[in-house]
């Protein structure tokens, strides 16, 4: 990977909990993750748009690990040209070209196949099984994350918009949204990390969930659930995107904004992050939650929960 430490290496590299897996035989290409503990927080947020309400404490009850970085295409391409006579991925997909840039144009499809490619990858199995991991490996899960690991660890014990505070100028500090991106995805590592160690979790791209969309999932929750999963049904149903792009208003980068897009849609402001956590997965408790009142909504509903055009570029390459 050219200039490597602009991405965090050495940074990572320091930090003793980082959990570095190299994807090339020359290890020159690593995938680093960072441990987040289990913990409770405040899932969602009051006044912005219905699907976040009601805001409800939510309990993640394993520790699991998150990629520092959203996947590059760096990473993307070794594994893809490793696997290219067992998968139908293309090994250069995006747009906006670059080896520490984040990986674009790739489905939600696309995504959970290159993390099944990674789970199975017979070095990566060696390498993981040489770490002295804070999750089980006989029961280890290489995935997208679950939407609720996506929030807490963007949070890492914030309940402001962004992980760094509230307002477009703390957004500014940390992600590449619609007024400092210049129309594109930038390299990845550049912007002020969060407390857990992770980079990019607002702006840049948006991020593939491993959750299937429910507007009123959180109108159907308890408080203190523990690791609530909405599981999919089916290659056509709608799956979760958290994060916000280069191309988004501030607001769509928020740490609890949530959208959807259909499992085979590719655009050049949609990429993921991997996920490492212990099965199997649960579905939580759930139960009727009080009526949420909407006096508050700053957006209109409707237009975002149509999952077209909101939140995204419109056309893939």
């Amino acid at each position: 990977m050219s200039n490597e430490s602009t991405a965090g290496l050495r940074w990572a590299r320091s930090q003793p909990d980082s959990l570095i897996i190299w994807l090339d035989k020359r290890r020159t290409v690593p995938l680093i993750f960072r441990p987040i503990p289990e913990g409770e927080f405040t899932m969602g947020a009051r006044g912005e748009s219905a699907n976040e309400e009601p805001p409800h404490r939510v309990m993640i009850t394993k520790p699991f690990y998150l990629a520092a970085f959203p996947t590059t295409q760096a990473q993307w391409r070794v594994l893809v040209k490793k696997w290219n006579s067992e998968c139908d991925l293309n090994a250069d997909p995006s747009h906006f070209k670059g080896d520490l840039r984040p990986v674009e144009n790739v489905s939600w499809n696309d995504s959970t196949q290159w993390c099944e490619l990674l789970q199975h990858d017979a070095e990566f199995q060696k390498q993981i099984r040489e770490q002295n991991l804070i999750v089980s490996c006989e029961d280890l899960i290489v995935s997208l994350p679950m939407e609720a690991h996506w929030e807490f660890a963007c949070r890492a014990g914030m309940e402001t918009e962004y992980y760094n505070g509230d307002g477009e100028a703390a957004l500014a500090e940390v992600g590449w949204y619609q007024k400092n991106s210049g129309g594109e995805t930038k390299p990845v590592g550049m912007l002020e990390r969060n407390k857990n160690g992770l980079y990019d979790m607002h702006g840049n791209v948006d991020e593939w969930c491993l959750d299937g969309w429910d507007g009123d999932a959180y109108k159907c929750r308890i408080d203190k659930c523990s690791d609530p999963f909405v599981p999919g049904k089916s290659q056509e149903l709608r799956r979760v995107v958290r994060g916000g792009s280069w191309f988004n208003i501030a607001g769509f980068c928020r740490s609890a904004f949530r959208i959807w897009w259909g499992p085979g849609v590719r655009f050049r402001d949609l990429g993921f992050r991997v996920c490492l956590f212990s099965g199997p997965i649960q579905v939580g408790k759930t139960a009727k939650a009080e009526p949420v009142p909407r006096d508050g909504a700053r957006r209109d509903d409707a237009a975002e929960s149509e999952g077209t055009g909101v939140a995204s570029t419109q056309d893939g390459d």
